[in-house]
C-alpha cells in the first residue's frame, strides 16, 4: 500500500508510452538520452517520490526530471491540433494534479489524453472502437513529428535543470519539503507525502507504546 501510496503516476502510467514514441528515433543529444534513461531507470525502481533520508529532497533525480517536464510534453502532444486553446483546456482541466501539502493527488490531469493518444501510434484498440479519439493529437497523427516534439520539451526541462542545478543530471533532485501533508490546525506536525484517501484517522502518540 505504501509503494503505491508514494508513486509518481504519470511515470508509472503514462512514461512507457512516452518512451515507447521517443525511442523509435535516436535522442536529439547525450544529455537528452541521459535524462531519458534517468526516468527509465525510476520507473524500474518503482518511481518512488519519497524522501528516506529526511534531507528535503526527493531521492532519485526522476521526480526533478517529470516535474519539470510533465507539462511540457502534456502540451507537446495536445498543442499540433488545439494550438493557443491549450491554455483554455488547462483552465478546465488542469494539465497535472502533482503531490501536494493536501496528499491526495493525480485526481484530474491530462495522463490519460496523453496516455491514450500515444497509445494509438501503436494499439489500434486506442484509435477505433468505442471511446476512441476522433483526432490525433501529438504531431496531428504523424509519428516523426510527435518524436521531435516530445523530445524538445524533454531537452527544454532538461535546459530549466540545468540552469538552476548544474549540468549533472544525476544529481537533480525535487523538493521534498513543498509536498509534505499538512493537517488543518489541529495537528503541528508534517508527515513524508503520500497519496492518502479521502476520510482518513489521525492517531498521535507522545511516547512510544509499551506492552
Amino acid at each position: 500500500m505504501n509503494k503505491a501510496a508514494t508513486q509518481d503516476l504519470r511515470v508509472v502510467r503514462v512514461l512507457p508510452q512516452i518512451d515507447r514514441v521517443l525511442r523509435t528515433g535516436p535522442a536529439p543529444s547525450a544529455r537528452d538520452e541521459r535524462i531519458l534513461s534517468l526516468l527509465e531507470a525510476w520507473r524500474a525502481k518503482g518511481a518512488s517520490r519519497l524522501d528516506r533520508d529526511l534531507d528535503g529532497k526527493i531521492d532519485d533525480p526522476g521526480a526533478a526530471i517529470m516535474d519539470a517536464a510533465w507539462p511540457r510534453m502534456a502540451d507537446a502532444v495536445m498543442r499540433p491540433i488545439l494550438g493557443p486553446l491549450v491554455g483554455q483546456l488547462a483552465a478546465l482541466m488542469p494539465r497535472d494534479d502533482a503531490p501536494n501539502p493536501g496528499g491526495s493527488s493525480y485526481l484530474t490531469g491530462w495522463y490519460g489524453y496523453v496516455e491514450k493518444d500515444l497509445r494509438g501510434f501503436f494499439d489500434p484498440n486506442a484509435t477505433t472502437g468505442h471511446g476512441r479519439f476522433a483526432t490525433r493529437f501529438c504531431g496531428a497523427g504523424d509519428l516523426g513529428r510527435c518524436r521531435a516534439d516530445l523530445w524538445a520539451a524533454l531537452d527544454a526541462a532538461g535546459n530549466e535543470l540545468e540552469a538552476a542545478q548544474g549540468p549533472d543530471a544525476a544529481a537533480w533532485r525535487a523538493d521534498a519539503t513543498a509536498e509534505r501533508i499538512r493537517f488543518s490546525g489541529f495537528l503541528p506536525a508534517t508527515m513524508r507525502w503520500a497519496n492518502r484517501p479521502t476520510f482518513q484517522q489521525v492517531v498521535s502518540f507522545a511516547t512510544h507504546r509499551r506492552r
